[in-house]
């Protein structure tokens, strides 16, 4: 995915193999060549934005072989205003950050920044709040620092123009008492628009303020955000009260890297929720813009946030104690692009076995021909299969197919192997909006209450395996309307985690490390996004 701003350009390549000819055509947004609306595109793949913003944001971007006319490669251009200069007083939700955040490695220059995510209003003054390291430099910057829009990585690294709009007047120390990457800067003058608007929030190309209202998080909330890297996306809350070890650096580019674990935290589903640059985007309610966290980390699996309510108590003035408030309005519906939109019901097929190593399928085949007869006295329970789990991919599990409600809930194990649960397609046919409902609804608090009190008791001890960088409360794939411990495990390391945690079903994400820079995009050189 490519991020871009009205007029800009982006160049495309695309690699044939196999034939001679290796000659592609280009099309953007279905048309060959593109177009003024949608954004033109060269016969060498060069992609210039349309001068407006295009609705939706996202485009797609096809090679098609000259050689072969069924044989195509995509990628999206999505095009956003939050990268743009601006006249003040500025909206927020846009590209900024600490105006000194570079370093010289060689004759190369490095160049960070982030989002300037939202106004905050506290002891009769205004200030943007965003993260730490983005304000902060990651613990490094003096207060007074001046703090700059657009940031220097989509200025060249501060060679086009930028206005200081405010400067560093407060940081949270980053640690794990703390368990907050925030920071405050006191806007300058009138340098920016004091009703809290944020871009895109009203609609494509339409700023409009978050709500007043602070909401909680819970798992399978709708949520959405407006940042500088990816512009207004979509998604769901996927975790909560996570503790996550996250990665910094102390300087753009080298510097020393350390940890931080976060306690209490919150996972946005899926890998086109942010990118690098989103870091201290305000992170609202779908349904009602209510903020929700704050955005500061990533990884090619999700989004990391610190919750609102911790951010603003974490920030009270030094001298009176007066905890920050958001600027904002009434509580107002958010405009999603249908494009960033991710949904929380699992894709793993229940019978698919493919690339499950034979030994997981015939240790699942022993305890489902174990307990087969048993599970089976149920009047509900349709039939009892091997297949493979959805709360982790990696194990087979036995998948127990219901036409209707069980007398007695399936166990979450059968013989140290997963249980699934699926409905039977008969029952799904003449259930089918219920079952859509079930499947996208927030988990009850009796449920999530019960895995939070199992994740407190073996969070810190799972966490003391290097390869789990992660722990939290979600939802079970594997069995609707259940709760999950949610075990981050770093891709490529191994460790065996227990399909059940004191009564409470496990989920497995692998993912690579979360970290405060270079997700979700490459690195640039010579300025480079937080």
């Amino acid at each position: 995915t490519a991020s871009l701003a009205p007029g800009g350009t982006q160049q495309f390549a695309a690699n044939v193999t196999g034939t001679s000819n290796t000659g592609v055509t280009w099309s953007a947004g279905g048309v060959q060549g593109g177009n003024s609306t949608l954004g033109t595109i060269s016969s060498l793949g060069l992609y210039t934005a349309p001068a407006s913003l295009p609705n939706p944001i996202g485009i797609k971007i096809v090679a098609t072989s000259v050689a072969d006319g069924t044989t195509s490669g995509t990628a999206l251009a999505r095009v956003h205003d939050n990268v743009e200069f601006q006249n003040s007083p500025v909206k927020l939700g846009t590209s900024g950050g600490n105006f000194t955040d570079k370093n010289t490695i060689g004759n190369m220059m490095f160049c960070c920044s982030g989002t300037l995510g939202s106004l905050v209003s506290r002891s009769g003054n205004f200030y943007i709040l965003s993260n730490n390291h983005v304000l902060g430099k990651s613990d490094q910057a003096a207060l007074g620092e001046p703090i700059s829009q657009p940031g220097l990585a989509d200025t060249n690294c501060g060679r086009l123009p930028t206005t200081t709009v405010a400067t560093l007047s407060q940081m949270v120390p980053l640690n794990s008492q703390n368990n907050v990457d925030a920071a405050l800067a006191m806007i300058a003058g009138q340098a920016v628009d004091t009703t809290g608007s944020i871009l895109d929030l009203g609609g494509i190309g339409q700023a409009a303020p978050p709500s007043a209202t602070l909401a909680i998080p819970s798992a399978r909330q709708p949520v959405s955000k407006s940042g500088d890297a990816t512009g207004l996306t979509c998604s769901t809350i996927d975790v909560v009260n996570a503790l996550i070890q996250v990665t910094y650096s102390t300087q753009c580019q080298g510097g020393t890297s350390f940890k931080v674990n976060f306690d209490n935290q919150v996972s946005i589903l899926g890998n086109q929720f942010s990118g690098s640059g989103d870091s201290g985007s305000l992170i609202i309610t779908s349904d009602k813009a209510q903020p929700v966290a704050l955005l500061y980390a990533g990884s090619d699996t999700g989004t990391v946030g610190n919750p609102i309510q911790a951010v603003l108590g974490a920030l009270k003035d030094p001298n009176t104690g007066e905890v920050p408030r958001i600027v904002g309005g009434t509580d107002h519906s958010v405009p999603c692009p249908a494009t960033t939109s991710q949904s929380q019901v699992s894709t793993i097929g229940p019978q698919d076995k493919t690339g499950l190593p034979q030994s997981e399928i015939s240790r699942a085949t022993l305890a489902r021909n174990h307990r087969m007869f048993e599970l089976m006295q149920d009047s509900a329970v349709d039939t009892v299969d091997v297949g493979r789990s959805a709360d982790n991919p990696d194990e087979s599990a036995i998948v127990v197919t219901l036409r209707g409600q069980t007398s007695l809930p399936i166990p979450a194990q059968v013989d140290g192997v997963r249980t699934r649960i699926v409905q039977s397609v008969e029952f799904n046919a003449l259930h089918a909006q219920a079952r859509q409902v079930e499947a996208l609804s927030p988990i009850s608090e009796t449920e999530i209450a019960r895995a939070r009190s199992a994740k407190q008791q073996h969070a810190e001890e799972l966490m003391t395996n290097s390869a789990i960088i992660g722990v939290g409360v979600g939802a079970s794939n594997d069995s609707p309307g259940e709760s999950a411990i949610v075990v981050f495990v770093e891709k490529g390391k191994s460790v065996a985690v227990p399909a059940v945690i004191d009564g409470v079903r496990t989920r497995v994400i692998t993912t690579d490390p979360f970290r405060t820079f270079n997700w979700g995009k490459s690195t640039v050189k010579a300025c480079s996004r937080r």
